[in-house]
């Protein structure tokens, strides 16, 4: 892999909403760490904002820590995916960007949509930096993002230390959050956002009913 040799290094990392945005984002880090550059985030939105806001607001809460984790810029730009290498192109510009870090999840919406590859436009719109694309097995969770779309929702304590899903904002109630309830259930089972404490949390519902506020990615 061979590096910019420009004196001071600067990585952009590009996500979009979805479940794959923590490990690029960290991968990123990673790399920004290892050539002491700066760590610029690109959120790229395309999604109808009505439609898809329960599961933006979870996302960009995530995205939020990891910038303040990482002491990352964080930038959101709406746009729609076939503009998607103007506004990389743009923003690697604007941050003088030496490395540029995507997933290969946009690589595949991009040839499908366009019947192109985003990697040949770039690199011939950005010159200027090192393009790093991310394998999927690389870039994605290690579980697949099987659930529906977020719907607003809330954990009333049961009295025992654990928790009951309602969908009504009854009095009483002890969390409020996102529920994503799981493709392949006719149950209420999923995961339930919430933030606690100033941190975004994602704990398992299992028909209805939360046993413990562990975060998944502590199971």
């Amino acid at each position: 892999m061979t590096f910019s040799t420009s004196q001071k290094e600067n990585i952009l990392v590009c996500v979009n909403y979805g479940h794959n945005g923590k490990k690029l984002i960290t991968r990123g880090a990673s790399l920004a760490k290892q050539l002491d550059a700066s760590l610029t985030i690109l959120v790229f939105d395309s999604l109808p904002e009505e439609e898809f806001k329960n599961d933006k607001d979870v996302d960009m809460t995530l995205f939020k820590e990891l910038a303040n984790e990482y002491e990352a810029k964080l930038v959101l730009e709406k746009s729609h995916y076939h503009d998607i290498t103007k506004v990389i192109t743009n923003k690697a510009k604007e941050v003088d960007a030496s490395q540029i870090i995507i997933g290969q999840f946009i690589e595949s919406i991009w040839a499908k949509l366009i019947g192109g590859s985003i990697v040949n436009e770039l690199l011939e719109k950005a010159p200027f930096a090192d393009l790093h694309v991310v394998p999927r097995e690389r870039s994605e969770e290690t579980e697949d993002w099987n659930f529906e779309r977020g719907v607003h929702a809330f954990l009333v304590d049961d009295g025992n230390g654990a928790y009951d899903l309602h969908f009504d904002d009854l009095e009483g109630q002890t969390f409020e959050g996102i529920f994503f309830k799981h493709l392949q259930t006719d149950f209420n089972s999923g995961i339930f956002a919430l933030t606690k404490s100033g941190q975004l949390l994602e704990v398992r519902v299992d028909d209805g009913k939360v046993s413990d506020l562990t975060d998944i990615d502590d199971h």
